[in-house]
């Protein structure tokens, strides 16, 4: 897959959502691990945490806020044995501010964030190495990551917009799987 931008700035928010929504539906199959990343005193720089705590986890669903030290949540991640990992992080994209991008694992080398200890090249061959999931990362564009300032206008939109789509492709996603549940489970009475 190659590096597809979607800007929140020039494209109307249909289309940037309609085509996030059709590449997170392609990226997010089977056992989903979300982890939402960023530190919150850095304005911008706390987009991907932000994100994760407006994502509602469901079967097969697990979010994980890691704010700057995602290191710390590796063996949470493989406890559920993903098939599809994917990091939201604020990212240096060269865009314009709120640009959201969605990057396989072998497009990250490239991305130093600096508000992190460890780079994302390094825990993603972590886990590319100790599980089978595919890895995306989701990428926000900041404006500002300094200390103690707030969010920028453009990426608290992203925030919101990137929340609200990935709430409906992962609730889709489970939502054939609890409808035979609900069917197979007419006349029975729970214990």
């Amino acid at each position: 897959m190659r590096r597809q931008a979607v800007s929140g700035a020039a494209c109307p928010a249909e289309v940037a959502n309609m085509s996030l929504r059709e590449l997170l539906h392609t990226a997010t199959q089977g056992n989903v691990v979300v982890m939402g990343m960023g530190n919150p005193c850095r304005g911008d720089d706390a987009a991907g945490s932000q994100v994760a705590r407006q994502i509602s986890e469901g079967p097969g669903l697990h979010v994980i806020d890691a704010e700057d030290t995602p290191e710390n949540y590796l063996c949470q991640i493989l406890q559920h044995q993903p098939d599809s990992v994917v990091f939201i992080d604020s990212v240096d994209l060269g865009s314009a501010p709120g640009s959201v991008a969605l990057l396989e694992s072998g497009q990250t080398a490239g991305y130093y964030p600096s508000t992190h200890r460890v780079p994302m090249r390094l825990l993603v061959s972590y886990l590319e190495r100790t599980s089978r999931a595919r890895i995306f990362l989701l990428a926000i564009q900041p404006r500002q990551t300094e200390f103690l300032q707030a969010m920028s206008a453009e990426v608290s939109s992203s925030v919101e917009a990137v929340a609200d789509v990935l709430n409906d492709v992962l609730r889709a996603r489970s939502a054939p799987a609890n409808a035979g549940r609900a069917s197979s489970m007419k006349g029975v009475v729970p214990a």
